[in-house]
C-alpha cells in the first residue's frame, strides 16, 4: 500500500504540474527563509558559549541607579581597586581577573611597526576563567612575570612567520618603551565571542605608569572612580551571579562612608551605585553598557527575527493548504471510489497526509540548495560570520528534522481530513464538484497571508523613514569631509608643533583634539560647581566633561550662541575657561543662553576653576536614540585620544600621505589609522540598517509565496467559471469587465488583510521608534504604501489568470464539462 500510495502521490504531483510547483516552490522558499533564521539565531546565541566555566563565568559591571531602582548609566568596565575588596569580602568568588585595553596600541617588531586594537594586559586568573587555548608555553605561568605577554596563532604568524616564537621579544611603545617577552601562543578567539585578544600582556607590567604603592593607578587600592578594566570572574559551584549581587549593597555602604549634599541630606552608596554580575554567555545579546569593547547584538532582534521566520513559513503552508481544500474537488472522485471498496477515513487520511510531507521533503531538499546560494549574500547583510556548517550539525539536524516533520503536518493534515471526510453518495451524485466548500476558509488564510506581508511592507517603509531621518538630521555640527585619528602621547606632547605643519596644508582646513570625538559616550562626569544667581550649585545633575585643544569647535562647524570660542588670544583659557551646551544652562536655570557667561564655574577630578566663557549650540554628541545631555567643554589636550582633521572635499589621499610623514617624524607608528567621522555616525546605526535589509529581503519573500498561493488561486478560481464566463461573453459582458470581476474578489481580500495589519504594524513600529529620543513621525505614508503595495502584487498575481479566462473562445467556454 505504502508503495502505491508513493505511485498516486507521484501521479497526482506530475497531473498537476503547476499547482504542484507552487507549492513546492512556495515551501521552499518558506522553509529556506526559516533555515537562514535558524542559522543566523543559533550564532547570535551561541556567543561565548565555548567557555568551559560558561555557567559560572561572570562580568562585573558598574552601575548608576536612579530613586526608583532603573539604571541611569553603566559600564562593562570597573575601577581596578575594587578587585582587591571582592577578593576579600567574597569566598564564593573563586577567581577573579582584571584586563585592561588601551586601544590602538603600537607594537614594534624588529624595524617592523604595527597598530593593533587587539591588545589586553590581563591578570594570569583569566585563564581560569575564560577558555583560552594555549598551543605553545605553559598557560600556569605564560602571564605570571612582568613584560610578558602571549600572542595569537595569527599574531604569531604576522610578527615571526609562525615559527617557535616563545623567548621572541616584541616592542610595546607605550608612554614609554616596554619590552615584552613571548611566553605563550594562544588559539585566535572564536569569532562568536564578546571580545576578541591579539596580545594578552602581563597586567603586572603596569605597575608604576601612573601612581605608586597604593596609589597606582592600575594595582594600588584607591582607584574607584576611574572604569576603565573589564572584571571578569569565576564564581564557585552552586553560587549563581544574583546571590552575590544581592549582598553588594552592603558591600558598598561597608566600604564607602554615606555623602551628605548641600541640603544636608545623608545618601549611601549603595542608593546610588551598583556592580552588577552578567553572565558572560548573555553579554552579546542582553549588555548594551557604555563601553563595551566590540559591537554586541539585541535579543530583541532575534526574537522579531525569528518571529518572521515562521509568519513566512506560515505564509507557505497557508498556501499549501489553500490549493491543497480548492482541488480537492478533483480527487473527489478517487476518495468515492476509495471509500466504496471499503477504504476507512484513518487511511485516507493518512495518505494524503503522506502526499504532504512528500512535497515538503522536496521543498526541503530545493530549500537546503537555494541556500547555498544565498548564504553568502545573507551573510553579507546580516554582518555575522554565518555558514553552513553551522547548522549541518547532529543538533541542528534534529532541529531540522522537527521543522521538518511539523511544517508537513501543518501543512497536510486539514486537507488530508478535508478529503478524507468527503461522502461518497454525494461525491457520486455529483454535488460536490458544484459546491463551494472551503471557501470561507481559503479566505481567511489568504487575509491572513496578506495581514503578514502588508505588516512587513509597513514595518519596512516606517524603519526606512527613520534611517533618513538619521542620515539626514542636523546634529549641531559639519560631519563631512572629517577624519579621525588615534593618537598616542608622543602626539599629544608635540601637539603644537604637529598642528603648525598640519595646517601648512592648504587641504587641511582646521585640525583639533579631544578626548573623545562626536559619536562617542558620554560617560565620564566626575562633577561640578557653578554659581547660580549668588548661590552655589554643585553637582545636582550630570554633566559629562569634554576635553579638546583650542579649535575643536571650529574644526566641527559648531555655533557658539552665547560668548566666545576658546582662544589662544587668551592664555587663561587653557586652566580657567568653559563652555557649556544649551541644556546644561537651561538645567543651571539660566534663562537665556547670554545670561550665563562669565558665570563662575568648576570641575572636579580633575580640580578646575574659573569662568563659563561661551555657550554652544546643542549637538547630538551620542546617537539620535540618547536626548541631548548638559556638557562641560574645558582645554585639556594631554588627555587626549583623537584627532580631527577636516579636509578639502577630494583630498583624502594627498592629506593621508602628509598625515603620515607629520606623524612618523614625531613617533613612527605604522600606516596611518583613520576613519571618516561619517562612518562612524553610520556605524552608530549598523543594526538598524541590518535590521532594513534584512526585513526588505523578508518582506519581498513573504509577498512572493503570498502572490504564488494567489497565483494558483486565482487560476483555480478561473478554471472553477469557465463555463460562467462563457455563459457573460455570449450576453455581453466585455473583457475588461470579466476580469475586473475576476480580480476584484481577491482585491476585497486585500484590503480586509489591510484593516487587520495596520493596527498591529503600527503598535510595533512605535514602540521600535521608542528607542530613539529623536525620531521621525509614522505618518501617513506607510499606511497608504503598504496598501498600494500589497494590492498592486495582487492585483499583478491575479490578472494574467483574469485575462486568459476573460478572453478565452466562449464556444469551448459552454462545452467545457
Amino acid at each position: 500500500m505504502l508503495r502505491n500510495y508513493l505511485k498516486i502521490a507521484l501521479r497526482s504531483l506530475g497531473r498537476r504540474k503547476g499547482y504542484s510547483a507552487l507549492n513546492i516552490i512556495g515551501l521552499a522558499v518558506g522553509l529556506a527563509v526559516c533555515l537562514l533564521i535558524l542559522i543566523y539565531v543559533r550564532y547570535e546565541t551561541s556567543f561565548d558559549d565555548y567557555h568551559a566555566s560558561g555557567d559560572r563565568a561572570y562580568r562585573i559591571q558598574r552601575a548608576w541607579i536612579n530613586a526608583d531602582g532603573s539604571i541611569s548609566q553603566e559600564f562593562s568596565n570597573l575601577a581596578p581597586s575594587y578587585v582587591p575588596l571582592l577578593k576579600g569580602d567574597f569566598p564564593e568568588i573563586e577567581r577573579i581577573a582584571r584586563i585592561w585595553g588601551p586601544g590602538g596600541t603600537v607594537v614594534k617588531v624588529d624595524d617592523r611597526v604595527f597598530t593593533e586594537d587587539r591588545f589586553f594586559f590581563a591578570e594570569p586568573e583569566i585563564f581560569d576563567i575564560l577558555t583560552i587555548h594555549i598551543v605553545q608555553g605553559d598557560r600556569t605561568s605564560a602571564l605570571a612575570d612582568t613584560g610578558t605577554v602571549v600572542l595569537s596563532r595569527s599574531m604569531a604568524k604576522k610578527f615571526f612567520g609562525g615559527e617557535d616564537v616563545l623567548g621572541r621579544t616584541v616592542m610595546l611603545d607605550f608612554s614609554r618603551p616596554i619590552p615584552l617577552r613571548v611566553t605563550g601562543v594562544m588559539e585566535d578567539t572564536p569569532p562568536n565571542s564578546h571580545v576578541h585578544f591579539d596580545f594578552l600582556a602581563s597586567y603586572s607590567t603596569l605597575a608604576g605608569f601612573a601612581g605608586s604603592g597604593e596609589g597606582d593607578y592600575f594595582l594600588g587600592t584607591r582607584n574607584f572612580s576611574d572604569n576603565v578594566t573589564g572584571v571578569y570572574a569565576r564564581l564557585a559551584q552552586g553560587v549563581a551571579g544574583r546571590d552575590i549581587q544581592a549582598k553588594i549593597p552592603a558591600f558598598l555602604d561597608r566600604h564607602f562612608p554615606p555623602r551628605t549634599d548641600d541640603q544636608g541630606r545623608v545618601t549611601k552608596m549603595s542608593a546610588g551605585s551598583l556592580l552588577r554580575f552578567v553572565k558572560v554567555r548573555d553579554i552579546h545579546l542582553t549588555s548594551h553598557t557604555m563601553s563595551e569593547y566590540e559591537p554586541n547584538g539585541d535579543a530583541r532582534i532575534v526574537v522579531l527575527f525569528t518571529a518572521v521566520a515562521l509568519f513566512i513559513l506560515a505564509i507557505a503552508v497557508v498556501n499549501f493548504v489553500n490549493l491543497s481544500t480548492a482541488l480537492a474537488v478533483k480527487r473527489a472522485k478517487e476518495v468515492g471510489l476509495r471509500k466504496v471498496v471499503g477504504a476507512a477515513r484513518r487511511t485516507l487520511s493518512f495518505q494524503f497526509l503522506g502526499e504532504s510531507y512528500l512535497v515538503t521533503l522536496l521543498a526541503l531538499v530545493l530549500a537546503l540548495v537555494a541556500m547555498a546560494f544565498v548564504l553568502p549574500l545573507f551573510r553579507e547583510f546580516s554582518g555575522q560570520a554565518l555558514s553552513l556548517s553551522r547548522i549541518l550539525t547532529p543538533a541542528n539536524g534534529l532541529v531540522v528534522l522537527a521543522g521538518f516533520l511539523v511544517t508537513g503536518l501543518a501543512a497536510g493534515v486539514f486537507p488530508a481530513m478535508y478529503l478524507a471526510s468527503f461522502r461518497p453518495g454525494t461525491i457520486l451524485r455529483g454535488r460536490l464538484t458544484r459546491g463551494r466548500g472551503g471557501a470561507v476558509l481559503r479566505k481567511t488564510l489568504v487575509v491572513f497571508q496578506f495581514a503578514v506581508s502588508i505588516g512587513l511592507v509597513f514595518s519596512v517603509i516606517v524603519i526606512s523613514r527613520q534611517m533618513n531621518h538619521i542620515r539626514n538630521a542636523d546634529l549641531g555640527f559639519e560631519r563631512n569631509n572629517i577624519i579621525l585619528v588615534p593618537i598616542n602621547a608622543s602626539v599629544r606632547a608635540r601637539w603644537t608643533d604637529i598642528k603648525a605643519r598640519l595646517l601648512q596644508e592648504k587641504e587641511i582646513l582646521a585640525a583639533t583634539l579631544s578626548k573623545r570625538a562626536p559619536t562617542g559616550r558620554l560617560g565620564d562626569a566626575p562633577g561640578w560647581t557653578a554659581q547660580v544667581d549668588g548661590r552655589e550649585v554643585r553637582n545636582t545633575f550630570r554633566m559629562p566633561h569634554n576635553r579638546v585643544e583650542h579649535d575643536f569647535f571650529k574644526t566641527y562647524g559648531m555655533t557658539l550662541v552665547a560668548g566666545r570660542d576658546f582662544s589662544l588670544d587668551f592664555p587663561t583659557d587653557a586652566a580657567e575657561a568653559f563652555i557649556l551646551n544649551e541644556t546644561a544652562v537651561r538645567q543651571l536655570g539660566f534663562k537665556n543662553p547670554e545670561a550665563a557667561v562669565g558665570v563662575p564655574f568648576g570641575t572636579f577630578a580633575p580640580n578646575k576653576t574659573g569662568r563659563i566663557i561661551g555657550v554652544v549650540r546643542d549637538f547630538n554628541y551620542e546617537s539620535l536614540r540618547e536626548k541631548i545631555i548638559p556638557i562641560v567643554t574645558y582645554i585639556a589636550p594631554g588627555q587626549a585620544n583623537t584627532l580631527s582633521v577636516r579636509i578639502a572635499p577630494g583630498s583624502l589621499n594627498k592629506v593621508l600621505g602628509r598625515v603620515q610623514n607629520i606623524l612618523d617624524s614625531i613617533s613612527p607608528a605604522g600606516p596611518v589609522r583613520y576613519d571618516f567621522l561619517t562612518d562612524r555616525i553610520a556605524a552608530l546605526y549598523r543594526n538598524e540598517e541590518r535590521t532594513m535589509k534584512m526585513f526588505t529581503a523578508f518582506g519581498v519573500l513573504a509577498i512572493l509565496v503570498a502572490c504564488l498561493g494567489l497565483f494558483g488561486l486565482a487560476a483555480f478560481s478561473a478554471e472553477r467559471r469557465t463555463k460562467e464566463i462563457g455563459v457573460r461573453k455570449v450576453l455581453g459582458a466585455s473583457v475588461p469587465g470579466l476580469a475586473l470581476l475576476l480580480t476584484k474578489e481577491f482585491a476585497k481580500w486585500v484590503v480586509a488583510a489591510n484593516l487587520i495589519a495596520w493596527p498591529a504594524a503600527y503598535l510595533g513600529m512605535r514602540e521600535w521608534l521608542g528607542n530613539f529620543a529623536y525620531r521621525a513621525s509614522i505618518g501617513a505614508w506607510p499606511f497608504i504604501g503598504s496598501a498600494v503595495a500589497a494590492l498592486v502584487v495582487a492585483v499583478a498575481a491575479t490578472a494574467a489568470q483574469s485575462l486568459k479566462a476573460a478572453v478565452a473562445d466562449p464556444v469551448k467556454a459552454l462545452k467545457y464539462e
